[in-house]
Parts: C-alpha cells; structure tokens; sequence
C-alpha cells in the first residue's frame, strides 16, 4: 500500500514489516455498542424499580438520565472515529482522514466530560438521599466531591476550548494550516488524571457513614461491596490515563485512538452501570420472593421493608420518616400512610 507523501513528511517513513491494511473499528464499535447496551438497561432497570417502589423520579434519576444521554454522544462520536480511521494505522490514511479523526477527538473531550461528571453529580446526590442525616464531616465530604466534579466539568470545558487558537488548529494543522496551541499532551493527561482523583472522591465519600452503621460486619461489607463497584470505573479511569499516555508518546497516533476513542465510551457506561446497581435492590428482592414464592407484602414485620399498593406523595422534596429497628441496610424503604409516605430506615443509622 503506497503512503501519502504529506503523511510521510508529517509522521515519518512507516516502520517495517506494518501490516497498513490492519484495522480495529469491528472491535471499537462492538464494545461500544455493548456497554451502551447496559447502561441503558441498567438504568431502565433502575426506573422500574423506583416505580415498584412509588418513589416516582428523584433529582439524581433525572441527572443519570442526561448522563446516559451524554454517554450516547459517546457511542455515536467511537463509531464515528472508528469509520474515518481511528483504529488504524496513520500511514493508511490521507491528511484529510487524520484530520477528520482529530476533529472527532476534539468533540469527544466536551461530551465526554459531561457524561461522566452528569454521572458523579448524580450519585453524590443518591448519597446526599441517602444519608441525609449524616454527620457534619459526611456532608463536607459530599460538598467537597460536587465541587471538585463541577470544577472538573468546567475546566476541561474551558481548557478544551482555549487548546489552540483558532480553534479549528486543532485538527487542520494535519492539512497545513497555521495557528498555535497549548502543550495538547500534558493538558490532556492532567485532565485525565483529575478524572480519575474526582473518581476516587465518589467512591470514598460513604464509607465512612456505612461503616458507622449497627449492624454486622457481613452486612456492612455487603454494603460497601455494593457502593465499591464504582472501583470498576476507577480501574477504567486508570486505563485510560495509561491510553492517553500512549497517544502523547506515539508516532502512529491514530492506531492508538482507538483505546481513547473506545474507553472513553465504555467508561460512562460502566460508571452508568455501577451507579445504578444499589437501586435495584427492590427488583432483587421482588425477583426472589417470586422464585421462592414467598409473599412480599406479608414478609414486611421481618425485613423491615413494605411497599405501598398505590403511589405515595411527597411532603415537599421529603419523605415523612420512620424509624424501623429491624431494618438491616442503609437503604429506604417506603410505604403509603393516608397521603404521605413512609420511609423505613434503620433505627441506629450514625447521626
């Protein structure tokens, strides 16, 4: 296959024995397409049992709903840079292809970044229900996050935009264009790597309040198990520092796109996946009161949960609150009285 002159001027002559025929964009666009899949199931899964449970919509349902939105701008942007030549060797494309990927890239870091942060906001809001009455050190731990997410938005936001001047440098600089820009690669890793920071903020902030929970010690680590299932993220987060490492260190930059490309869109969706996890909870239990044919309603005096047989109402953005000394999670469970609603919680939960 004979290299485009302009591409061998810019990158170099090809290294020997490269397969340039090689391609990754099947691959890129099944994994995308797969764990878009489930995050889109999980949180409809999560809807379903906030029905079940005649919670109805809350604030941190609502934001996940704009994430998964945000994480479809994902999927659509990987799909996309599969087809112009992410995943492929840069000495099997013309300048205009490579220009095309980076344009795609530039797009990605504005909607990526509202995907996973959507995403954080909405489950610092889930803890912020959750444990409403935590302690003081709980609700600074919880205001620290959000600010530390929100100003993770915005600065990436407001780096992407300000990285060369004028803006369109970023991708036509490939075609000759003149212009000037920030150092891309140390502006990139540094975002990515606050990512992950702002990652591991989310995942601590409870741990804290559950450990203080009375109850026992096979409970509470189910518990934390539950909530540490967005160290799955984490671990995605760190990988995708390690592929952006990469892309500042290659040569061949659009063979290694396609790691960017590809764990920029799995990321949202895990962390869409692993945040909605704890809430379907309700599901698990419907599920197996079924198979054991045990009755959901009756069992309430023992489990400390009882669901209501008609939507309850909420007292403004509250619950009216009960305390129930058998119930063993941290976790509410609701019922109808008159027109407000119940929530059971547990009796000995840490002020």
């Amino acid at each position: 296959m004979e290299v485009d002159p302009a591409i061998k001027a810019i990158f170099g002559d090809a290294p020997p024995g490269i397969n340039l025929l090689a391609k990754q964009e099947t691959a890129i666009i099944a994994v995308a397409l797969v764990s878009t899949a489930f995050a889109t199931i999980a949180l409809l899964l999560r809807i379903w049992a906030r029905n079940f449970q005649r919670f109805g919509m809350m604030a941190d349902d609502y934001l996940m709903v704009v994430a998964l939105i945000f994480t479809y701008g994902t999927l659509v942007i990987t799909i996309l840079g599969a087809k112009a030549g992410a995943g492929r060797h840069v000495w099997s494309l013309a300048p205009q292809q490579v220009a095309d990927v980076f344009r795609l890239l530039y797009s990605y870091t504005f909607i990526y970044a509202g995907s996973v942060s959507f995403t954080k906001l909405s489950i610092l809001l889930f803890y912020r229900r959750l444990f409403e009455r935590g302690s003081t050190w709980f609700h600074i731990r919880l205001a620290f996050a959000a600010f530390f997410c929100i100003g993770y938005l915005l600065s990436i936001w407001a780096v992407a935009g300000a990285l060369c001047q004028p803006v369109e440098f970023f991708w036509t600089k490939f075609l000759g264009a003149t212009g000037k820009c920030l150092d891309i690669n140390s502006s990139f890793l540094s975002l990515t790597v606050l990512n992950l920071v702002a990652d591991l903020l989310v995942l601590l902030v409870p741990i804290p309040e559950i450990l203080a929970l009375q109850m026992s010690t096979k409970k509470k680590i189910g518990v934390c198990g539950v909530m540490l299932l967005g160290g799955l993220v984490c671990v995605v987060s760190a990988v995708r520092i390690w592929a952006f490492y990469r892309f500042t260190v290659e040569v061949d930059l659009t063979w290694v796109q396609a790691d960017v490309f590809l764990l920029s869109s799995v990321e949202p969706a895990f962390g869409i996946v692993s945040a909605c996890l704890p809430s379907l909870r309700p599901l698990y239990r419907r599920a197996r009161a079924k198979i054991t044919g045990k009755d959901l309603h009756s069992s309430s005096a023992g489990t400390g949960t009882w669901y209501a047989t008609s939507k309850a109402s909420r007292i403004g953005n509250s619950y009216v609150r009960a305390q129930f000394e058998q119930a063993d999670t941290p976790e509410y469970y609701t019922g109808a009285v008159g027109n407000h609603t119940v929530v059971i919680e547990s009796a000995n939960k840490a002020k």
